[in-house]
Formats: C-alpha cells, sequence, structure tokens
C-alpha cells in the first residue's frame, strides 16, 4: 500500500487531514493539495507522513485490543 492510499485509507475512516498534518507539523493545505495532485511531495515530508500514519496504525491497533 502507497502512502497516498494509507492517506487516504485514514481519511475516508475519519482521520482528518487537519489533524494528521499538525502531527507532521505542516501546513493542512499542503497535505491536502498533496493528495488531490494539485502538489508534489518532498521525499522529507512522504517520508515524514508515512512515519505518521505508522504511528496511527499503532494507536488503533491499541484501541482495538
Amino acid at each position: 500500500m502507497t502512502v497516498k492510499e494509507k492517506l487516504n485509507f485514514f481519511h475516508s475512516h475519519g482521520v482528518s487531514i487537519t489533524y494528521i498534518a499538525k502531527q507532521m507539523n505542516i501546513e493542512t493545505s499542503t497535505l491536502s493539495k498533496w493528495l488531490r495532485g494539485e502538489k508534489g511531495i518532498t521525499h522529507k515530508n512522504e517520508e515524514l507522513l508515512n512515519l505518521t500514519l505508522q504511528n496511527l496504525a499503532k494507536e488503533f491497533s491499541h484501541i482495538m485490543e
């Protein structure tokens, strides 16, 4: 699953783009534009996004236990 697919998954399950952007310490508009394909994402931010989504997945797995 690509990082963009992961982002779409979390977003479609109620995790706001604003929340994810805040976790990454970036502007919500930056993340939204990348999600819509209006802007590219830097390698650094893609790695940060992937790490952020992995952490969210861990948090959710603890909730579901």
